[in-house]
């Protein structure tokens, strides 16, 4: 039995690693109630204002039955940043390496105040900065192999676009996209660069706007 599991992590290392995952997300969001709970959403962002007022016009409260679809939510969410993490590292690594740094994650961070992230702004927008992070990364791979960066350009608006809405969630990770752009600056490729600043300015403006609708002032929650 212990042979055939290994064989299959050592033939199917992504999709093993995310059964582990699940299994773990699971047993948490049935047997830790805690977890999930309004407390953990008081940390301020246009994103939280956002589904803050999307509750009220729904009249949706704060049941029991509300927070164990919270906590799947979180759980849900936790897996993408268990893949972006494995696809991050596989990339400057290789796939054992991947495996086993992606196995921290996936016991960790399963739902804010579970171990790493302590708040819900930070737990919803580390995927997003993962995505865009893994986005960069993969087309400068491309492009350090010499393969045509015009095929690509657009990927980089669309790393952007996620890096934005990471702010947006989690507005300290603003000082993640500077970084990022920077070592495009460095690494010459400005392009890719400004691409990625127009999808984070698209992102943060067209939410923005949409607070601004609804009536919520957005400016309240630019405070480090």
């Amino acid at each position: 039995m212990l042979q055939r599991l290994k064989r299959f992590k050592e033939k199917h290392p992504f999709t093993s690693l995310m059964l582990v995952a699940i299994l773990v997300r699971i047993i948490a969001v049935i047997f830790v109630p805690g977890f999930g709970s309004r407390g953990e959403l008081q940390h301020p962002t246009l994103f939280i204002a956002f589904l803050e007022k999307v509750k009220a016009l729904l009249g949706i409260g704060d049941s029991q039955g509300m927070m164990f679809i919270s906590r799947s939510l979180y759980a849900v969410v936790s897996l993408f940043t268990v893949s972006m993490i494995y696809r991050i590292c596989d990339l400057t690594s290789n796939k054992q390496n991947a495996w086993l740094l992606a196995l921290i994650p996936a016991f960790c961070c399963i739902m804010p105040s579970f171990g790493i992230i302590e708040n819900a702004s930070a737990f919803l927008g580390l995927p997003l900065m993962l995505y865009g992070a893994n986005v960069v990364l993969r087309q400068e791979v491309l492009r350090q192999n010499n393969l045509s960066e015009n095929v690509h350009r657009t990927s980089f608006l669309i790393a952007g676009l996620m890096l934005g809405l990471g702010i947006c969630v989690w507005y300290e990770s603003a000082f993640i996209v500077f970084s990022i752009l920077l070592i495009l600056c460095i690494r010459r490729n400005l392009k890719g660069a400004l691409m990625t600043f127009m999808g984070v300015l698209t992102s943060v403006v067209a939410l923005g706007l949409l607070l601004w609708a609804l009536g919520v002032n957005p400016l309240k929650y630019i405070v480090l």
